[in-house]
């Protein structure tokens, strides 16, 4: 499992350094990537391309999970289509 804390932005100025990051656990089993969201207020396009990756390139068809994610950024989420592939937890107890 791969937790990552975000900060208040995930977007064009830190995705690609986030990106890059991950890039290093690719093809490494992660089974799991848990993003805490608990103070995350934007996700921006360059955010979403974070979480795909995550998706089809970090390993087999890895569990993407979202904790305490606010309205704005599942709104975000649902209008890209993503959030159905996504688990959403509200406790990292949950996780």
């Amino acid at each position: 499992m791969l937790t990552i804390v975000l900060g208040e932005e995930l977007a064009v100025d830190n995705a690609p350094m986030l990106l890059e990051e991950l890039t290093s656990y690719r093809d490494q089993g992660v089974e799991r990537v848990v993003f805490d969201a608990t103070r995350l207020t934007y996700l921006s396009s360059s955010g979403v391309r974070v979480i795909f990756y995550c998706k089809k390139y970090l390993s087999d068809n890895p569990e993407v999970v979202f904790m305490n994610c606010n309205k704005d950024v599942l709104d975000v989420l649902d209008l890209v289509g993503i959030r159905p592939h996504i688990t959403f937890r509200c406790k990292m107890e949950d996780v």
